[in-house]
């Protein structure tokens, strides 16, 4: 038998051993070191394309009498398949749009567009006011400063209403007040020379005083401001606040009008002030010298 001699060396310096291996274990671990220097190659086996198969469409409604989504197409078309299921597309109050009622409407009116007034706009109203504008003029001016807002015909009558019920509150008020001071003038009647014909009541229902020089000159005017003033503190149960109470007419014993300026001397003055919309009470001042 042929035998091959390695010769297997030490760090040593012995002499070296002899071994001998068969034929058939050197031709092994020859074929071995060949294999595993050689450079390996990838083969690859030619296949068809396979489609996959497409998800099963089961119906998300687990009723009983409800049938499958497969035998309903319309219904199918909402379902929307993934890899964990599917599911039934179905629109949430998050996505929904709200619709506008038919009286959330904004009404329009010969190409213009009803809105109102948050703050006073010269030369268009006073905050409250509804009125009648153009779109260019809403979007451009009053929208984008935000001194007005669309308004429905339903919240106008609303307003409406409850304008009318406050009109009504302020119409017995001012007649209560009206009334409060009409006694107090027929307490207080004043002298023949103090009423006039065309009045059913007369008398004093206000006394103010004020310094004055020894001709009746006053250091410092009466205006109608204070005479309000003086007046809500008399009569504290009136009603003396809103816009429809001021002062509207003012007249010296001579019967010239000075509303317009201030009363600067002593004397006697008629006066008229609005209580409400057809309610006016007429009175004397008296403004007597400290």
């Amino acid at each position: 038998s042929f035998a091959v001699k390695l010769i297997k060396v030490t760090a040593y310096d012995t002499p070296p051993t002899m071994m001998s291996f068969p034929l058939s274990t050197v031709i092994a671990l020859v074929s071995i070191a060949a294999v595993s220097a050689s450079p390996q190659k990838t083969t690859y086996a030619k296949t068809s394309f396979v489609p996959p198969a497409a998800p099963t469409l089961v119906s998300p409604l687990k009723r009983a009498g409800w049938p499958s989504a497969v035998n309903h197409p319309s219904r199918a078309q909402q379902q929307i398949a993934n890899g964990y299921g599917t599911y039934h597309a179905v629109p949430t109050s998050l996505l929904a749009k709200k619709k506008k009622a038919a009286g959330d409407q904004p009404v329009s009116k010969k190409n213009k567009i009803q809105v109102m007034l948050l703050e006073t706009v010269r030369p268009y109203g006073q905050s409250g006011d509804i009125i009648f504008v153009s779109s260019a003029v809403y979007q451009n001016q009053l929208k984008l400063t935000n001194k007005a807002r669309l308004i429905s015909e339903e919240e106008v009558q609303k307003l409406e209403q409850e304008k009318e019920e406050e009109d009504q509150e302020l119409a017995e008020m001012a007649k209560k007040t009206k009334a409060i001071m009409e006694e107090a003038m027929m307490e207080n009647l004043g002298a023949e020379d103090q009423c006039e014909d065309n009045r059913d009541i007369c008398g004093v229902a206000l006394v103010m005083k004020r310094k004055a020089g020894p001709e009746g000159s006053l250091f410092g005017g009466v205006n109608p401001k204070m005479v309000m003033e003086a007046l809500e503190k008399q009569y504290p149960a009136g009603s003396w606040g809103g816009k429809q109470v001021k002062l509207v007419a003012v007249k010296d014993s001579d019967g010239k009008d000075v509303k317009k300026k201030d009363i600067k001397h002593t004397g006697d003055y008629s006066m008229t002030v609005s209580l409400g919309k057809g309610i006016d009470v007429d009175f004397i001042l008296s403004i007597l010298a400290e």
